[in-house]
């Protein structure tokens, strides 16, 4: 058995197949190329048909704008009472205490959204070094 002619066999074969395939590609986007011409031919001459048979439009009078009235009443933040921080209960699970937990945690967000002004955590837990993070100068 000639291996080296059985592989020059599959080699011939494949370059063959290959510019089989690179002329139908070749052809694929020949075509594609002029039915995007016919394309646009036809729809500029749509477009040119539709812009001629318009009769032109009549822009209405607009009335003038008019100013907003703002509601000047003033904006009184509503009081929200920070809600109750989490206890653990002996009789829960841990899941269920996770999950109370989680709904505190959403509670006092919800809170502290509504508020409207700057918070201070309510999570029961003072930090002595959060005041020198809030501090109003850091020049000093």
């Amino acid at each position: 058995m000639d291996y080296a002619a059985e592989i020059e066999q599959i080699a011939d074969e494949t370059r063959r197949r290959s510019a089989m395939l690179m002329d139908e590609i070749d052809d694929i986007n020949r075509r594609t190329s002029l039915r995007a011409d016919q394309l646009a031919v036809e729809a500029a001459e749509q477009l040119r048909a539709l812009t001629e048979s318009e009769t032109p439009r009549v822009e209405p009078d607009r009335p003038e704008p008019q100013p907003v009235q703002e509601d000047l009443a003033p904006q009184v933040p509503r009081q929200v009472s920070a809600p109750q921080p989490f206890v653990p209960d002996p009789n829960m699970t841990p899941e269920q205490q996770r999950q109370a937990e989680i709904r505190a945690a959403v509670a006092r967000a919800k809170a502290a959204r509504e508020a409207r002004s700057t918070v201070a955590p309510s999570d029961g837990d003072y930090d002595s070094e959060s005041e020198y993070y809030r501090r109003s100068t850091w020049l000093d």
